[in-house]
């Protein structure tokens, strides 16, 4: 007869055995999640099938982010974790998401619902996987760090092509490939992240590291001055000011801040900078705002008819000849503004819980700026979603990959610092 007590030994052994392989597959998965969301993040703002276009066929991007979602999933089962939706602060998003594929009952236009209703769940994808990668504050960290270097492609890139005069938008905008290649997308997404490159200029130890963020900033903020975006031009400096302002002794390095970059545009910007910054005091003759108004007459029209459902999601454009006005014009603008793109293809209600997300989300990040933890990168990841909804109040991108990881880096920070605080609490 066996020996009990051998039997039961070599069952524990097996069982420790069994969890150390777990546990081992469980962070190589979770390494791989975290490496494929940074190759994600570089493909987004590199774009390398613009300079080898036989990359193309590809998609970097997709499959970057196609991977980091089956190894989150892969890294979820093994660990014996749920995966991190946000719980139930986060319903406001999702109900709003919802009314994308809702809006096929209503829309329209099906087709370009169709394309929205894909596009929403990319969004939605990379919302999941980038909250439940970055962690932890490392991951946070270097999340953050690879969302500034990264930006040196489209930064660095636009600067050459205006040195050159590389077919510059209406002869003095600069632009650079791909998406980007619209300047205003372009100073959107160089927005989103400069805060970062503060966040790593002001917590690097090596001087280096210090000087090497501070160039990332100087490049991201002289792309923005080039692309002659007011609103990136505003936002760049918000984004500035609100890191700055936050932390200790943030009153005095933000009036620093606001006098260098004020300094440095005035030294360094272009004469053309200026003279469409000017036009800001007579809106009455300027073009890109008379679009705009136009826009917003047909959205006028769109609420009064159909507050409570819009046109469908994605349908905006093809909804203009059926709303507009006759002043409205027959050429066709988006909507120039997220608020009104998302009351306008969604409805009220749909644009109420839009708000009602991004508000809460702000608020909790403000607070979170004062965490002893991670309060510098709640500090970084606020200055960014707070200065790239003031792009979106001029732009208007909805569906944006940019809003939604600067969503997901929120969330995931405030996971963090509450976190902490519990623990904090049960220790004391």
């Amino acid at each position: 007869m066996a020996n009990p007590v051998h039997h039961t030994a070599a069952l524990d052994a097996a069982l420790l055995a069994r969890e150390a392989w777990l546990d081992r597959a469980s962070r190589r998965w979770g390494g791989l999640a975290h490496g494929a969301a940074l190759l994600f993040l570089f493909m987004l703002y590199s774009n390398p099938q613009f300079w080898w276009p036989s990359l193309e066929k590809l998609r970097l991007a997709f499959v970057a982010a196609g991977l980091c979602a089956a190894a989150v999933v892969a890294h979820r089962l093994v660990a014996g974790e749920r995966i991190r939706f946000g719980g139930i602060a986060l319903a406001p998003l999702w109900l709003y998401l919802s009314f994308i594929p809702a809006s096929l009952a209503w829309t329209l236009s099906e087709a370009d619902t169709r394309v929205a209703i894909g596009e929403a769940w990319k969004m939605a994808v990379i919302f999941v996987v980038v909250q439940n990668v970055v962690d932890g504050r490392a991951r946070l960290r270097r999340f953050l760090l690879a969302g500034a270097l990264a930006s040196l492609g489209p930064a660095l890139g636009s600067i050459e092509v205006w040195r050159t005069a590389d077919e510059l938008v209406d002869g003095f905008r600069t632009h650079w490939r791909g998406p980007y290649a619209d300047p205003n997308r372009l100073s959107m997404a160089i927005v989103a992240v400069l805060p970062f490159a503060l966040y790593g200029a002001t917590t690097a130890r090596r001087r280096w590291a210090r000087v090497l963020f501070w160039a990332v900033a100087a490049s991201q903020i002289a792309a923005v001055v080039l692309t002659h975006s007011r609103s990136g031009s505003i936002a760049a400096g918000v984004a500035v000011l609100l890191f700055l302002a936050r932390g200790r002794g943030g009153k005095a390095r933000a009036a620093v801040a606001g006098v260098a970059l004020t300094l440095g545009l005035v030294a360094f910007a272009p004469e053309s900078f200026w003279q469409r910054t000017s036009t800001l005091a007579n809106l009455e003759e300027d073009e890109s705002v008379l679009g705009r108004e136009n826009a917003w007459k047909v959205l006028g029209v769109i609420v009064d008819e159909r507050p409570l459902t819009g046109v469908g999601a994605g349908a905006f454009i093809q909804a203009w000849g059926h709303f507009a006005p006759l002043e409205a014009g027959a050429r066709r603008y988006i909507a120039h503004n997220v608020l009104l793109e998302i009351v306008g293809e969604l409805g009220i209600l749909a644009f109420l819980l839009f708000c009602a997300f991004s508000g809460w989300l702000l608020a909790v990040l403000w607070r979170a700026g004062g965490d002893p933890l991670v309060g510098t990168e709640a500090r970084a990841i606020f200055a960014a979603l707070a200065a790239y909804l003031v792009t979106e109040m001029a732009n208007g991108y909805s569906l944006s990959w940019f809003l939604y990881f600067l969503f997901a880096c929120a969330v995931a920070v405030v996971r963090t610092s509450r976190a902490w605080a519990a623990l904090s609490r049960e220790a004391t």
